[in-house]
């Protein structure tokens, strides 16, 4: 029995120290799990930390493209004032009704008074109107004048109307050379010989006036009745 406690005592000494090693490489392996992994947070990029940096990086671009619309659409305003100005200043150029006082006086004096005379006229003697008009129109206004009055040679006489015309006011919208355009406002009486009835009416249009032999003329109305 003797011998057998012996080999018992040797035995379990001999496997005491395998416990302390055991515990030393499981040590070892903790100690390296936990470096690598104190390694792989250092490598890896925190996603809440990229995205401030990629939104950094889009705003910087969104600015950049900004600054380009930027110059480009200030650029085109510039470019767009300047050809307005220099039409208006070409337009201005020829336009001489804004500096020729005496000119715009004499066409707006003249086709007063050539309105007054074709518009005007009494159902006893219409053809004195028309012979008068003759020497104040000039171009389209011709054959469209031929064409109103016929109606007034046919119905005049029969209601017995006398009709006068006055101007009121013009404004010369474009005076270039021989060439006019001009807004006209003017009052229109009407009365029925031997009834005694008259009925008034304003009228507003434009006239195309063309200077001829030192005259100016009417070549076109515009009622503005499309």
């Amino acid at each position: 029995m003797a011998d057998k406690d012996v080999k018992v005592s040797e035995a379990a000494e001999d496997a005491a120290p395998a416990e302390p090693a055991a515990q030393g490489e499981q040590s070892e392996v903790a100690q390296s799990e936990a470096e690598q992994s104190e390694i792989g947070k250092s490598e890896i990029v925190r996603p809440e930390a990229a995205q401030p940096e990629a939104g950094r990086r889009r705003a910087w671009r969104a600015v950049a493209a900004l600054g380009a619309a930027t110059i480009i659409l200030g650029g085109f305003g510039v470019w767009a004032t300047l050809q307005a100005n220099s039409e208006r200043g070409s337009a201005a150029a020829q336009n001489t009704a804004l500096t020729d006082g005496p000119a715009t006086a004499a066409v707006r004096r003249e086709i007063a008074a050539a309105v007054n005379t074709i518009f005007s006229y009494n159902y006893a003697n219409t053809a004195a109107t028309r012979r008068a008009a003759q020497g104040l129109l000039t171009g389209p206004a011709v054959r469209e004048y031929d064409t109103l009055f016929a109606l007034v040679t046919k119905n005049a006489p029969a209601q017995k109307l006398v009709v006068t015309t006055k101007v009121t006011n013009t404004g010369v919208e474009m005076l270039n050379g021989d060439r006019a355009r001009l807004l006209v406002f003017a009052n229109q009486q009407d009365t029925r010989a031997g009834t005694g009835q008259t009925s008034y009416a304003g009228a507003m249009f434009a006239v195309t006036a063309l200077r001829q032999g030192g005259r100016w003329k009417v070549e076109n109305i515009d009622t503005f009745s499309g």
